[in-house]
């Protein structure tokens, strides 16, 4: 199985909190990402999961609290490993600049090694299916020999619009590609996210923005698909809390975190009634 050479240290400020945290992310000697709390070890397979459809966010058998955990889960699955530990000082892991790509750049500046016995794969035997608002909104699980995602998002009426990718995810892809997406929204939304008391740290720097017309404050678009990339971004890191993302082809349209976290629950419950 693969985990870290070394340890890594990474800080920053929290998209919803506003608050600064620190993470410190070290080798593993067993299979899993695991948390480190107050009461020890936690395996991310225990996260109970809150019903949150703008951030995943998750408590621990021992104490933990962890919010906006997506883009770093995805981008330790994303690279490959098998086996870390993870300690947040804080409740919220940061969010950098809105991308995946400090915590893969990270993991391949520290690099990665070999340790102990293959870690076990788990994947998609049948097809498993999930559906929101009648149909409009679903997320398919289907047998594959790969890791693939298809994601389709539609923001009617925005300079989003309707965007479609496929890609079969490797390390290669998700570092370069893939890890480098970043999260956006819409000026419309603030109001709300106000509200509910989100997006505190949430600058032109670590979010990108949309107006009736399109970026604003001078913001450019890493490459044209980054919105529903970072989609992609999401669905990896929530999929994290099976236990690993299994092998499958996903199948996202219209999604979200809610009913990504909706199928992760049922896959979690299709593996333990197949271990009894």
């Amino acid at each position: 199985m693969l985990t870290l050479k070394g340890e890594i240290k990474i800080s920053g400020t929290g998209l919803h909190s506003g608050e600064r945290s620190s993470l410190r992310l070290r080798p593993c000697e067993r299979a899993g990402i695991y948390f480190r709390g107050r009461d020890g070890l936690s395996s991310a397979a225990e996260a109970v999961v809150e019903e949150e459809s703008r951030l995943t966010a998750f408590s621990l058998p021992n104490g933990l609290t962890v919010r906006t955990a997506e883009h770093l889960l995805a981008a330790i699955a994303g690279m490959g490993l098998d086996a870390i530990e993870i300690e947040l000082d804080g409740t919220e892991v940061p969010i950098m600049d809105g991308s995946a790509f400090p915590f893969a750049e990270a993991i391949k500046e520290c690099g990665t090694c070999e340790t102990g016995k293959a870690a076990p794969r788990r994947s998609i035997s049948y097809p498993v299916v999930v559906e929101e608002n009648g149909g409009s909104r679903s997320l398919t699980a289907a047998p594959s020999e790969k890791l693939s995602v298809t994601y389709v998002i539609d923001y009617p009426g925005t300079p989003i619009g309707t965007q479609l990718v496929k890609y079969d995810v490797t390390p290669e892809l998700f570092y370069n590609i893939i890890s480098k997406a970043r999260t956006f929204g819409l000026t419309y939304e603030l109001d709300f996210l106000k509200k509910n008391g989100l997006a505190k740290g949430g600058t032109l720097g670590n979010a990108l923005l949309f107006d009736e017309k399109g970026l604003v404050g001078g913001q450019e678009l890493r490459f044209p698909l980054e919105c529903v990339t970072h989609k992609v971004i999401d669905l990896l890191g929530d999929m994290t809390l099976v236990g690993g993302v299994p092998t499958g082809h996903y199948i996202a349209v219209a999604a979200g975190h809610s009913i990504h976290g909706r199928l992760m629950r049922r896959l979690r419950t299709l593996f333990r009634q197949n271990n009894n």
